[in-house]
């Protein structure tokens, strides 16, 4: 079963929605109405030219300061939008604090950094909830320009939550990243739920959503089309689940990548389950760094991984992937694998396949692939007349049920 589209909500719809939250909220409150800091009180024009910065930055830092559980509103009213330069929302705060976005934002429509940055920064807010479906404008197309021709080494992120402990992200429509759209870094206990994030299948490294050095999180309810991977799980990353999400283009939904540079990496617990992925270039991929000439053998490990009723059509290079010899450049020597991994099952994968190379299992000679599992998993060409294959280094588990193609080094278990 196809994961549904899950379709912007109209304008006026989320206006509403916002109202009646308000409104639930202050029922629910013994103090009465709910407080509420406008970055328009502030000073705020959104008129797309104004740098609104300091407005918002004087609206969160009383907001912060407010022990009553307040409200940061971005209102939409008469079509605002936001031109905000680069901006840090600093914690901890004195209470909960809820960051509603109706109207737009939009970025500086220039390069204005050659560092690796973020234009929008939630820092140490614990507790944090950011919902709204106001439309995120990162103006990614002058960097996209900037990087092809080599006068840029590095695209800056559009939104990056540090430290935000209990966060919650709801409804947000992002688009159009210099570099990844959303990012999620030390932060436990995460729901993004409803998100929209759309830039163009070639625009360079616009991952949608990165998770990394994060524990307990939910990512749902999404529909995410970009120029790299839909959402990439990255290292020291536990008990990670993503569900229902649509994902396309783009690279597809991976883990890693783990181990570069012989650096210590571990992943545990990732479920990535009831989710559409289409015209991407992997489906659903593993890849991992290969040792260096310092440090060789183990390094780290990717383990208890499991994906679970996906659908698939026209992904382009593997449809399921583990690649323990990950380079993105070229050329890349051939070292020792780094990264173990384990324990990943596969369980009602089904869909089409635009390479005759559907299932791509390339494990390390020193450091094998083990405990690898597939059931009812079953691809077809997306050109009928193209038979579909396998490939399969240096693995070792079962499969069991229909498994098509048929993965040579998995040994086959009779269904009792």
């Amino acid at each position: 079963m196809h994961a549904r589209s899950h379709n912007p909500i109209p304008q006026q719809t989320m206006e509403l929605f916002v109202i009646l939250f308000l409104y639930l909220t202050a029922v629910a409150n013994a103090e009465g109405s709910p407080i509420i800091y406008n970055v328009m009180a502030y000073g705020a024009k959104g008129d797309g030219n104004t740098d609104d910065t300091n407005a918002f930055l004087n609206a969160w830092k009383a907001a912060c300061a407010d022990t009553r559980n307040p409200y940061v509103v971005v209102s939409s009213k008469g079509g605002k939008n936001y031109m905000l330069s680069k901006i840090i929302f600093e914690g901890p705060c004195r209470s909960k604090l809820r960051f509603l976005i109706s109207g737009g934002l939009v970025a500086p429509n220039r390069v204005w950094t050659n560092q690796i940055d973020t234009w929008i920064v939630f820092k140490n807010v614990p507790g944090l909830e950011v919902l709204g479906s106001g439309l995120i404008d990162g103006k990614g197309s002058i960097w996209w320009d900037c990087l092809s021709k080599h006068r840029c080494n590095n695209a800056p992120y559009i939104m990056e939550f540090m430290g935000c402990h209990y966060l919650r992200v709801m409804n947000l429509r992002l688009k159009d990243s210099p570099g990844k759209h959303l990012v999620v870094y030390k932060s436990d206990y995460v729901i993004l739920s409803g998100v929209i994030i759309t830039s163009p299948e070639n625009s360079p490294n616009t991952d949608g959503i990165l998770i990394s050095d994060s524990q307990h999180g939910i990512i749902t309810h999404s529909n995410i089309g970009v120029g790299d991977d839909c959402i990439a799980i990255g290292p020291r990353s536990y008990d990670i689940n993503v569900s229902y999400i649509t994902c396309g283009p783009g690279h597809g939904i991976s883990i890693g990548s783990l181990g570069k540079n012989g650096v210590e990496d571990n992943v545990e617990r990732i479920h990535i389950s009831n989710s559409y992925i289409f015209n991407t270039l992997t489906g659903v991929r593993i890849k991992t760094w290969q040792g260096n000439n310092l440090k060789l053998g183990g390094a780290g490990h990717a383990k208890f991984i499991t994906y679970e009723n996906i659908n698939f059509t026209s992904v382009k290079a593997g449809v399921i992937v583990i690649d323990q010899y990950y380079c993105p450049y070229q050329n890349c020597p051939n070292k020792t694998g780094n990264v173990a991994i384990s324990g990943v099952s596969y369980y009602g994968l089904q869909g089409s396949s635009a390479s005759d190379v559907a299932i791509r299992l390339a494990c390390s000679s020193s450091i094998p692939c083990h405990d690898i599992t597939m059931s009812q998993v079953s691809f077809t060409p997306q050109q009928s007349k193209i038979p579909l294959q396998s490939y399969c280094i240096n693995a070792q588990g079962t499969e069991s049920g229909l498994v098509s193609p048929h993965t040579q080094c998995l040994k086959h278990k009779l269904n009792i």
